[in-house]
């Protein structure tokens, strides 16, 4: 694009790509007719190919999967309001909104309407609320409605919604302004999960639980001294409290859709989780086993459930009929609204949990725990790629990913990448990838892998990194360095 760093490319059957920016700038255009054009995003679903231009000089022919003409390029229309008569800045901590989504008329080529479906509403970019499948349930027209928190400042809200064919309506939006009397220091919350000790012995580890002791010291440490978030609410569960049930209580707990009186096995810790808030941080790590089926990526919790030989391969569909699969993860997220969100994942194959389904990243109508993270403006490292297992280290006392993140990346500093003294989220994240496979080449021998189904000749670890959140997103400073201040 002209004066910009914006860019977007098209091939002649509709496939594009291009930066997030640059979507609505152009235009598709049928049949010459210049009235008859819909937005580039409006195609997302069957027509966004990132690397189409770098294919394309490779030599390669991409195609579309089906011809964008035929598609029913009829959107539904979507419309947002303040539920009430409110006028200039909001002073109450919620508000109600209506969203009103109406169907597109029949027209010569269409008997019935477009449908509408899967709508999303998003606060500041960072999706706060969903509505699934059939919007209309058969009516021409629908208003729902949603409590929503509002936070000091600007308030952008905006909402979209899908037709039967996956094309993507036009956005309708609303500013709100919060009141300086809504302003409130948010808090973070560390879930800081470990199993080393099974259900099953045969899958013991050694360092699971000292990885995610440490993990969430240091984070409560570095965090009381930043002093951007108070209090800081550390979570842990260990081995026998790190089951299923438990680990998807304490997610769920914190995205507000299961805070009712805990159940009688439930560990106590739990109680301390309220539901977050959009000023808030929550940062979940878990150390333990992973493994990877097809196109899903699993946590293997304490309860494994199997208490055989791990060579029995009707045991580890058994291990996996008890784990907490990707989707899991995502459903017990779909409803968490917070500042920052970061997921990291020390565990073998955990790179599948970024890779299962659809590996486009926009607004599109897809499901995954990857398409979820891109809506929240979540952060996900996992330890490894979905095809590498990840290792823990006698030597060491930790696994790689643990040792690279603390003692080298906070506690040496040497995540302090531009020598600013303090150490940023992607700071962070970009040197445990780098430093990783490092460790890794240094330390072949005397090292136990965090899932033992692969042969000891795996050369490498390659951790995986997963953040879309644009310039203008606030900053998280994860540590600082020595007696560096700066802010």
């Amino acid at each position: 694009m002209a004066n910009s760093d914006d860019w977007l490319v098209a091939t002649p059957d509709g496939l594009f790509d291009g930066s997030p920016d640059s979507w609505n700038l152009l235009l598709w255009r049928f049949g010459g007719d210049t009235f008859n054009a819909l937005p580039v995003e409006a195609y997302f679903n069957e027509f966004y190919y990132p690397g189409v231009l770098a294919d394309i000089f490779g030599g390669k022919d991409p195609k579309a999967p089906q011809d964008i003409a035929q598609k029913d390029r009829r959107q539904p229309r979507v419309a947002i309001a303040l539920s009430g008569n409110s006028t200039g800045k909001i002073a109450t901590r919620e508000v109600t909104i209506k969203l009103e989504i109406t169907d597109a008329e029949p027209d010569k080529q269409h008997a019935l309407g477009c449908g509408a479906r899967d709508l999303r509403l998003f606060r500041n970019g960072l999706l706060v609320k969903t509505w699934p499948d059939d919007v209309l349930k058969g009516a021409s027209k629908r208003t729902v409605e949603a409590t929503i928190p509002v936070i000091a400042g600007e308030n952008r809200l905006s909402v979209y919604a899908f037709n039967n064919d996956n094309i993507k309506s036009g956005d309708a939006s609303l500013s709100l302004s919060g009141a300086d009397n809504l302003k409130r220091m948010g808090t973070a919350y560390v879930l800081a999960i470990g199993v080393e000790q099974y259900e099953n012995p045969q899958y013991d580890l050694h360092y699971p639980v000292a990885d995610a002791t440490e993990m969430g010291g240091q984070l409560k440490d570095q965090q009381e001294r930043i002093g951007r978030y108070n209090p800081i609410v550390t979570i842990s569960l260990f081995n026998a409290e790190a089951t299923r049930a438990n680990i998807l209580l304490a997610l769920k707990r914190l995205a507000g859709s299961d805070l009712g009186p805990l159940p009688a096995t439930a560990p106590r810790t739990l109680a301390k989780i309220n539901q977050a808030q959009p000023e808030d941080a929550v940062i979940i790590y878990f150390s333990g086993h992973g493994a990877a089926d097809h196109d899903r990526f699993y946590l293997i919790p304490h309860d494994l459930g199997y208490r055989g030989a791990r060579t029995n391969l009707e045991g580890f569909k058994m291990i996996l009929a008890h784990s907490i699969s990707d989707r899991d993860l995502e459903g017990a997220l779909k409803d968490l609204e917070a500042n920052q969100i970061l997921l990291l994942i020390d565990a073998c194959k955990s790179g599948q949990a970024l890779k299962a389904e659809e590996q486009r990243r926009g607004p599109m109508n897809t499901r995954g725990l990857a398409q979820l993270a891109y809506e929240k403006g979540m952060y996900i490292l996992t330890a490894s790629q979905s095809d590498e297992v990840a290792f823990e280290s006698e030597k060491l006392k930790h696994s790689y990913l643990a040792y690279a993140l603390l003692e080298d990346g906070i506690k040496k500093g040497l995540a302090d990448l531009d020598g600013d003294r303090q150490i940023l989220l992607q700071e962070w994240f970009a040197y445990a990838t780098e430093h990783v496979p490092q460790i890794r080449r240094d330390r072949n021998k005397g090292s136990k892998e965090l899932i033992e189904d692969e042969p000891d000749e795996q050369k490498v670890q390659r951790p995986r990194v997963f953040y879309t959140r644009q310039g203008g997103a606030e900053r998280l400073i994860i540590a600082k360095v020595g007696n560096g201040n700066s802010q």
